[in-house]
Parts: structure tokens; C-alpha cells; sequence
């Protein structure tokens, strides 16, 4: 009997390591609801999915550490691991579908947040820097649509962005939705370049939302028509100040004030609430679609959310047809960020999905063929 008993006790570094496994397992398994419930109910799951590649990659680094310590407890992350199997699967793609199918062929659709062009760091003289390399990086992806999140365009003497967009990506027709700076010289919001013929153009305005909208464009592509949505949801809108103290969570030892951790936190949950409104009425417009449907945009909310299971539906995400890896699409302070997408009608197959990996923004362009019948 006292062997058993010392066989199986633990030293105290490793009962404290269980325990903070226990936590980690705790946050995981948590996570795993966020799909499923909506923030404005409960915000917790939402929170810990935006951490949920984080999470998941400490808990892994525990299993890995259990069995090499040949300690029973790998079983507990493990089985926290094979519990959550369906919400694994929407992070993790292995590059399955790579070309058409016989006697078929695709369109290039491309989704990229441009951040404004870098707005607010525009110096005199280098006005265009941004835009021009954001437009040589799309002309040589050479898509057949282009939507674009953050666009930003100004007066013929300040800033245009439209006609040489137009003509550079050899897309001639264009829907736009935008706000205007007070003496509207200055019109922020989306944008959606095509080659292809526009037979109606729709705008999508969210109650409350000031920067954040979404556009559907019916284009006629091989005789059939396809509509395309171009969306932007909910911002977290964190300052410069809330990127920094976001930076400093992941650096050890730094541990930020209470009262700036609060207000991080809910300007995260006010966003997960709005996300969440915008996300059904998106859903709403695609189930009413007369026409298969292809949906780009930047989400600002992972696939272990509300806002992703709401709009995805019965839509295929193109990443995880095509892609590899994590796939992540946001290109700020915080790791493994997946919140840019390209999405499809089941009728259509999508193959070669890239992330290009260009800096010009805070968040990296992704591309996709969607073959069409």
C-alpha cells in the first residue's frame, strides 16, 4: 500500500503545475461554448474563445510535458483536447482542395483589411506609400473581386484611391459604401472592385455602428449570377494605449493596472455584444439570397465565436477547404488571430487559399478561388 502511495504522489512544483493545468483545462473547456452562446446572455465563453488558440497551445504544452514526465495526467489535458474535436476543427486546415474539378474553373476572390491606407501615420511626401504597395501586392494576386475593409479615398487633389485602384487591378466596376469627413473630401468604409459585370448593389447599415457596415453585390459571372457580401463587423476600437497594455499581457512579469485591465475588457465585451446583433442580420440577408452567395470580410471575432457560428451557418469556410495551418490573418500584437474570411454557398468548391504575407496593415490579405459551375 505505501508504495502505491509514493508511486503516485507529486512533488510540489508538480502539484502546482497541475494546478495551473487545471485552470488552463477550466478556460478551455469554456471556450468551447462560445460558439453557442450569445455575449449579450454571457460574455465569458466569447472572451476566452478570442483566447481560445492560446489556450489551446498551453494546454497541448502540458500534455506534451505529462507524458514525457510519464505521469497519468496527460489524460486530463487529452481528454480536455478530444472534448472540444468540432471546435478544433474550425482553427486548423491541412490544404485538402489545391485545383478544380474536372472541366471547371474559378474565379479569384480576394478579402483584405487596408487600415485606411495607414492613416494616421501619413507623412508629407509619402502619402501614397501604403496605398501603392497595397495596390502592386493586389494587382499581381490579380483577382477577379476584391473586397476591401478600412478603404479609404479621397478628393482628386487630396488622396484619390478609386481610379487607380480601378485601373491598376483592371476592375471596372466598383460598390462602395462610406462615410464622410465633415467637408467630405475624406470617405471611409468598403469597397468591392470586380472585372465582372454589377447587376444591383445593396447596403447593409447596422443600428448604432458609426464605422461598421456591410454591402452585397449581385455580379454576373459566367452567365450566373453570384452575390457578394463585403462586411465589417464590430470593432474592439482600442487606442494606442489599449494595443500597448493588450502587448503587455504577453510579456512576463509585466502586470498591468486594474483599472485600465476594466476598461480593456469592456470595450472587448461591448464589441462581442454589437458583434453578435450585426452577425444575425448579416445571417438574415445571406438565408434570403436569391443567388448562391460568396462572403468576404473581416469579422474582428475568431472561429470559436458567436459571431463566426452565426454567419458561417451552412456557408464553407474557404480556409479550411484549401488552407494550412492556423492561418491566422491578423497581423497586430496578439498571436494566432484568425479573424479575416472568405466564405461560400455549398454549391460552390473553393481551392488554393493563401494568406499573403505582406505587412502594409494590421491585418494580412487572404485569397481564395470559388469555382463556378
Amino acid at each position: 500500500m505505501s508504495r502505491d502511495r509514493k508511486r503516485i504522489s507529486l512533488s510540489w512544483p508538480a502539484k502546482i503545475l497541475l494546478g495551473i493545468n487545471l485552470l488552463v483545462i477550466f478556460a478551455l473547456l469554456l471556450s468551447y461554448f462560445a460558439p453557442v452562446v450569445n455575449p449579450v446572455k454571457w460574455s465569458i465563453p466569447s472572451l476566452l474563445g478570442l483566447f481560445y488558440p492560446i489556450i489551446f497551445i498551453i494546454n497541448l504544452l502540458f500534455l506534451l510535458w505529462w507524458i514525457i514526465r510519464l505521469k497519468w495526467l496527460f489524460l486530463l489535458p487529452l481528454l480536455s483536447i478530444i472534448v472540444g474535436w468540432g471546435i478544433h476543427s474550425h482553427h486548423f486546415a491541412f490544404g485538402a482542395q489545391q485545383g478544380p474539378g474536372p472541366g471547371r474553373s474559378g474565379i479569384k476572390v480576394v478579402s483584405y483589411n487596408v487600415q485606411n491606407f495607414d492613416v494616421r501615420n501619413w507623412r508629407i511626401g509619402e502619402d501614397a506609400a501604403t496605398r501603392d504597395s497595397i495596390i502592386n501586392v493586389l494587382a499581381e494576386i490579380d483577382a477577379g473581386v476584391v473586397c476591401l475593409q478600412e478603404f479609404f479615398h479621397g478628393e482628386q487633389y487630396y488622396f484619390p484611391t478609386i481610379g487607380p485602384f480601378k485601373e491598376s487591378l483592371n476592375t471596372p466596376n466598383l460598390h462602395t459604401d462610406m462615410i464622410f469627413s465633415p467637408r467630405s473630401e475624406k470617405h471611409f468604409g468598403l469597397a468591392t472592385f470586380t472585372k465582372f459585370p454589377i447587376v444591383n448593389k445593396r447596403f447593409i447599415h447596422f443600428p448604432e455602428a458609426i464605422s461598421n457596415s456591410g454591402i452585397f453585390t449581385d455580379i454576373l459571372v459566367f452567365e450566373d449570377t453570384i452575390r457578394v457580401f463585403n462586411i465589417h463587423l464590430e470593432s474592439i476600437k482600442f487606442s494606442d494605449s489599449d494595443h500597448q497594455l493588450v502587448a503587455n499581457f504577453m510579456e512576463p512579469g509585466k502586470i498591468p493596472e486594474a483599472s485600465s485591465t476594466k476598461v480593456i475588457f469592456y470595450k472587448i465585451r461591448n464589441a462581442f455584444k454589437k458583434r453578435s446583433a450585426q452577425a444575425k442580420t448579416i445571417h438574415g440577408y445571406i438565408t434570403a439570397s436569391p443567388y448562391p452567395v460568396i462572403l468576404c470580410g473581416d469579422f474582428n471575432d475568431t472561429p470559436s465565436s458567436f459571431t463566426y457560428n452565426t454567419v458561417k451557418d451552412n456557408l464553407l469556410d474557404a480556409f479550411l477547404e484549401s488552407g494550412l495551418g492556423i492561418g491566422n490573418t491578423y497581423a497586430g500584437g496578439i498571436p494566432f488571430l484568425r479573424i479575416d474570411y472568405i466564405l461560400h454557398s455549398d454549391t460552390f468548391n473553393s481551392y488554393d487559399y493563401q494568406r499573403h504575407q505582406v505587412k502594409f496593415s494590421d491585418h494580412y490579405p487572404i485569397s481564395a478561388f470559388v469555382e463556378i459551375e
